[in-house]
């Protein structure tokens, strides 16, 4: 009921504030009126972050991202009102308020000119957008404009995300999917659409899968690392928001059609893209259609090793070792539509929608030696051994011929938002609602496992980043009539996350001039939804002799030359994909059906509703002052229901609904000194939270009889509160670019991490590995971040067509009071998913219509997962990235762009080692990818 009163105080506060402007306004004779419109290029581009300023009120407005500004509450007569935008000349204008009315004015910037040290031009000239809006944002923020994103080789949102300051991110399948802000881990961050948290799609986690939208999809994006009272309050990395293509000035028409190349599937790629837009009915609707496809079949090789030691002479050892070969063809589409209805000069309502969907289609060949070195004890536990015997296992991952025999792994994203926008006298109200959904579908994921045991190996550790395994004599590593099936499998899994949010906001001026100051007032309320559903069977065939005979008669060799982690490595032959996906495993005369318990005990479902409340005042300290204090309130309402697999019954059963509440009281202080017009220095304060992601609530009890590990759900996890304090300078150069320092720091309470202990006795049964996530102690995050960018025009004009974009992070972060069983008293912790040091770096020339960029980014190696001890802990190894891509644009009323680019030119691997950096547990490799395309602009 608390969430609900403080809806009602919120209604009841715009009611009051209401009545006193209604009675203001019968109270005076002249009413105020109104200045708005949209600041525009010649070319009819929106300038986002223009400053809109009147020098006889002293007072001035920033353009939003959209190129829309509203100037109130302003006293009939003529005002001269100067606008002005980084790389344009400035431009003063006469206007004349109404009495009581608005008045529409749309101002133009003329671009293109040198004005004493403005010089136009350069790989920046895109860039001007992103730098405006960080200029004239009152807290810290980066700014990355489609311009910008169009100018590197990104197919995916990540990717592009990979440029900015202070971000890293995390890859799978050769592409970025988790971003990781300021030196914490990505599910400490926010990913929005249009000021709106995305839902993720996957079932364990919250964040957002950022290689599902398509980077020629989204306008701007927004990397908010001081987050205002008026944003969600869930981020304490930061909140990446990314703003989708709203309706334009005047009709616009692009297309791009493109393709590419990758070695490891030896298959072309398919690019296109189509965006249109326009207006109606004499301006008054404005409409934008997008859309994106991409076909790109690509694959990694991977190889997979686990480190365990022996008990009495502390000898190296590797318990399971494992050469992976992955084929998938990633397609992706996205639709996105943007509406404005302007129904007259106060009243305006919007649409936008955007719609992502991911089909991997995947086939992977795995072999595995299971089990190597280990022994069990008189008690049941395992120990390492050294023996070099294990059991050599084949498995084909597939689906059915519907699905191509692969594994489809469809995810989708949609985000819809109804939304007003209404001036009644002073007070400006605005709306919105918002839909938005994820899901994951794997329908008839299939597998094929054979294997041979007691087989005999030599192993070579005396290179911990290559260990290699060979069979000794009369052993193998190939299918053969030797082997025997170990089991047949099918599985359905859906996932879906749902969110329906409302959100009301409020700002009313209260005062004009160089100590003016402003109230903004709200309400938003979050309902959420979760819910994981995985159903497994395993398959006996009646005719196990026959059986056999054809599914080994069906192997294929899947060796391929050039096999990226060595040719040493040898990933065998394995039953064919097409085999497996003909089985007719639901036909009962061929095939027993067993629905296995065990695999259910992942499920869940989960309802969450948030609640916030905010107040915001901002206040000007004079002419080069801004003060900001802020107050947010959050109450969280979660309720879930777990699954449990009881060994003993061979069951799984849902669990009854638990539930939770917890308020969350959160100021703010944000402070911007202008020293001038190119010079600025923010200061803020601010406390953040991350909440815990569901399947860690949820009451599970999930038992893998096969690996003998447990892990359980932690009910009672609270969410990770932060204290954060930021400080930053920022020098902008009239010839667009700007160079930035500044420090932060995090502290940082009840971190969650899964705790990890090795055989453990849970419920009388000892268990080789148990984990349960939990608040795992307190942390403090420091931080540097600098940046440059800039073309060389200030050593001599002629240069102007070459410049140089720079970023590096430094981020140290300690961990008191870890209280891991076992790891209480250890010291030198850092906080899991913190990088020490991200970089960032490119090189460009653009003259003539050439543009040819070079760039490269850089992260340190950080801990990704803690162990039982040191030695068990899991690595995030450093990464070198190199891109290049070049273009050539011609053309003016028909713009015409041929563009090639490479990516991952030093064939970073996705790598992960145990303990020390040279031991190696993970090392996927996916090759260069190179494109080339055309881009049209009508």
């Amino acid at each position: 009921m608390k969430h609900i009163f403080r809806v009602f105080t919120l209604l009841f506060l715009f009611t009051a504030v209401s009545n006193l402007t209604k009675a203001d306004e019968k109270t005076n004779v002249v009413k105020q009126g109104t200045v708005r419109g949209r600041i525009i290029d010649t070319s009819k581009q929106t300038l986002p972050g223009a400053s809109v300023y009147i020098e006889k009120l002293h007072a001035g407005v920033t353009s939003d991202v959209n190129g829309f500004y509203t100037f109130p509450n302003l006293e009939p007569g003529t005002y001269t009102v100067k606008v002005s935008y980084v790389g344009y000349s400035p431009v003063e204008l006469k206007i004349t308020i109404p009495e009581g009315r608005t008045l529409e004015k749309d101002v133009i910037l003329n671009e293109g000119l040198e004005l004493q040290e403005v010089v136009v031009g350069g790989a920046f000239q895109g860039q001007r957008r992103a730098i405006n809006s960080q200029k004239n944002s009152l807290g810290i923020k980066n700014v990355v404009s489609a311009d910008q994103v169009g100018k590197f080789p990104d197919s995916n949102i990540g990717d592009a995300l990979k440029r900015i300051s202070g971000i890293n991110v995390q890859y799978d399948q050769g592409e970025a999917r988790f971003g990781q802000v300021r030196g914490t881990s990505a599910d400490m961050s926010s990913v929005t659409i249009n000021g709106n948290r995305v839902p993720s799609a996957e079932g364990d986690t919250r964040n957002v899968q950022l290689d599902l939208i398509p980077a020629d999809m989204i306008q701007t994006i927004e990397v908010n690392k001081v987050v205002t009272p008026d944003m969600d309050a869930d981020a304490i990395g930061g909140s990446i928001n990314l703003v989708t293509k709203n309706s334009p000035y005047k009709r616009f028409i692009s297309a791009t059609a493109g393709t590419g190349y990758n070695w490891i599937s030896d298959k072309a790629q398919l690019n296109l893209g189509f965006t249109y837009g326009d207006r109606f009915f004499n301006d008054k609707l404005g409409v934008m259609l997008s859309a994106s496809y991409q076909n790109s079949p690509s694959g990694s090789d991977d190889v997979e090793f686990v480190w365990d030691k022996d008990v009495e002479t502390g000898e190296l050892c590797i318990t399971d070792y494992q050469v992976r070969q992955y084929y998938v063809t990633r397609e992706r589409q996205s639709y996105s539509a943007a509406l404005d209805w302007d129904i007259n000069e106060n009243h305006k309502l919007t649409f936008k929608g955007i719609f992502n969907n991911r089909n991997d289609w995947e086939n992977r060949y795995r072999l595995t030696v299971k089990g190597i070195n280990l022994e069990e004890d008189d008690n049941g536990n395992e120990y390492c051994s050294i023996n070099n015997k294990g059991t050599m296992r084949v498995q084909t991952k597939g689906g059915t011929p519907d699905n191509r025999n692969a594994r489809l792994e469809r995810q989708r994203t949609m985000d819809f938002t109804l939304g007003g926008e209404h001036l009644f006298g002073k007070l400006d109200t605005r709306w919105s609602v918002n839909y938005a959904k994820a899901s994951e579908e794997r329908p008839n994921e299939r597998y094929i496992d054979y294997q041979l045991k007691k087989q005999k190996f030599n192993m070579d550790l005396s290179d911990e980043r290559k260990p290699l395994l060979t069979p000794q004599e009369g052993s193998t590593m190939y299918l053969n009539d030797d082997f025997s099936l170990k089991e047949v499998t099918e599985q359905q899994e859906d996932i879906q996350e749902k969110d329906f949010k409302f959100k009301l906001d409020f700002s009313l001026p209260l005062t004009k001039g160089e100590f003016g100051n402003h109230l903004r007032f709200g309400t938003k309320v979050v309902h959420k939804t979760k819910d994981k559903e995985i159903d497994f069977y395993e398959y006996t065939p009646l005719d196990e002799e026959g059986f056999d005979k054809a599914s080994l008669a069906a192997a294929v060799d899947q060796n391929r030359d050039g096999y990226i982690p060595g040719d040493q490595y040898k990933v065998g032959s394995f039953v064919s994909k097409e085999y497996l996906g003909a089985l007719d495993l639901n036909n009962a005369s061929l095939f027993e059906k067993e629905q296995v318990q065990e695999e259910l005990a992942t499920n869940f479902k989960a309802k969450e509703t948030v609640a916030a409340g905010y107040l915001r005042f901002d206040q000007k300290l004079g002419k080069k002052w801004d003060l900001m204090l802020g107050l947010r309130l959050e109450n969280t309402h979660v309720k879930y229901s777990g699954s449990q697999f009881d060994a003993d019954e061979e069951k799984t059963t849902r669990t009854p609904y638990e539930s939770d509440s917890y308020l969350n009281v959160l100021p703010s202080v944000l402070v911007k000194y202008d020293v001038n017009d190119d010079f600025k220095v923010r200061a803020s304060f601010t406390n953040t939270i991350a909440r815990p992601k569901y399947s860690a609530l949820a009451p599970n009890i999930t038992i893998k009889r096969s690996d003998n590990e447990i892990s359980l759900g932690n009910p009672g996890l609270k969410p990770t509160l932060s204290y954060n304090f930021d400080l930053s300078g920022e020098y902008y150069f009239k010839s667009i670019g700007l160079v930035s320092a500044g420090i932060f720091y995090k502290k940082i309470n009840d971190f969650i991490v899964d705790q990890t202990l090795r055989n453990y006795s849970y419920n009388g049964t000892t268990y080789t590995k148990f984990s349960q996530p939990r608040n795992s102690g307190n942390a403090d995050l420091l931080g540097v971040e600098v940046a440059y960018q800039r073309d060389f025009s200030f050593i001599a004009p002629s240069l102007k067509c070459i410049g140089f974009y720079g970023t590096y992070t430094y981020s140290y972060s300690r961990v008191d009071n870890f209280n891991f069983e076992g790891r209480e008293n250890e010291s030198g912790l850092r906080l899991p998913g913190s990088p020490e040091h991200t970089a960032n770096a490119s090189l460009f020339f653009e003259k003539s219509g050439l543009s040819i960029r070079l760039s490269y980014n850089y992260a340190s190696a950080f801990i990704d997962e803690m162990g039982s001890e040191k030695f068990y802990d899991r690595y995030y190894d450093a990464v070198n990235y190199m891109d290049a891509n070049a273009s050539y644009t011609f053309g003016k009323k028909l713009k015409t762009t041929f563009y090639a680019e490479a990516n991952n030119l030093l064939n970073q691997p996705l790598r992960y080692y145990q303990g020390t950096k040279d031991r190696t547990m993970q090392s996927e490799h996916y090759g260069i990818k190179v494109n080339a395309g055309v881009k049209i602009n009508f």
